[in-house]
C-alpha cells in the first residue's frame, strides 16, 4: 500500500524507539505498524495517530487506472519496496529500467499529478537513488517533479554483487551514474 510512516520518519530523522516515545507504545509496535502498512493491512486511524505523532496529516485521493498506471512513480515505487522485500535486486532493477523506458516512449500517458505523487520511498537509500537516476533521467526536464533529482552515494556502490558484472561495471557505468557513486554496467540498465 505505502510506506509513510517510516519514510517521513526517516525524512525527519528520527528512529523508530523516538516515535514510539512520541505515541506511548513499545518500538516493536512501531515496527508492526510499519510493516502493516507496506503490506496494506493498517486501520486508517493507527496511520492517522502515527503520522499526527510526526506533525504529518493523511492526505487520501484518487487517481484514476489507466494501462499506464503501474508505471506511475508511486506505483513503481511500491514494487520495487516488494522486490527488496523478496531480496530480489535483480527484479527490482528490472522493474525501474522497464518502467522508465515506458515512461520514455509514452511519457504523456501520465499526467504531472501521477508524476508528482509519490507517497513513499524505496527503503533502501541506494536503490531510491537509482531510481530517481534512471526513472528520472525518462521525464522530460520541464515536468521533471523535485523528487527525481538523484544524490550523490557517500561511498561507491556497485548494484550486481556478481563479480564479472562489478568488473564490467567499472569500464560501462555511464558517467551520470558514474558522478553518483552507483556502478552498473550499461547494458544491465537495458529492457532488451
Amino acid at each position: 500500500m505505502s510506506d509513510l510512516i517510516r519514510t517521513t520518519r526517516e525524512e525527519l530523522g528520527l528512529t523508530g524507539a523516538e516515535l514510539a516515545e512520541r505515541l506511548g507504545v513499545t518500538a516493536g509496535a512501531i515496527s508492526q505498524m510499519e510493516r502493516s502498512e507496506r503490506d496494506g493491512r493498517i486501520r486508517l486511524d493507527t496511520l492517522e495517530r502515527a503520522l499526527g505523532a510526526l506533525d504529518r496529516r493523511l492526505d487520501l485521493g484518487t487517481t484514476p487506472t489507466t494501462a499506464y498506471a503501474d508505471y506511475a512513480p508511486a506505483a513503481v515505487t511500491d514494487q520495487v519496496n516488494d522486490a527488496l522485500d523478496e531480496r530480489d535486486g535483480s527484479y527490482a532493477l528490472r522493474l525501474i529500467t522497464h518502467a522508465a523506458s515506458v515512461l520514455r516512449d509514452d511519457v504523456e500517458q501520465l499526467s504531472d499529478a501521477e508524476l508528482e505523487r509519490r507517497p513513499s520511498q524505496i527503503k533502501d537509500s541506494r536503490w531510491e537513488q537509482l531510481f530517481r537516476a534512471v526513472y528520472g533521467d525518462a521525464i522530460p526536464e520541464p515536468r521533471r517533479p523535485d523528487w527525481a533529482k538523484p544524490e550523490r552515494l557517500n561511498r561507491r556502490w556497485y548494484v550486481s554483487r556478481f563479480a564479472p558484472l562489478r568488473e564490467k561495471a567499472k569500464t560501462s557505468t555511464p558517467q551520470r551514474l558514474r558522478d553518483l557513486n552507483i556502478f552498473i554496467d550499461e547494458n544491465s540498465l537495458s529492457t532488451r
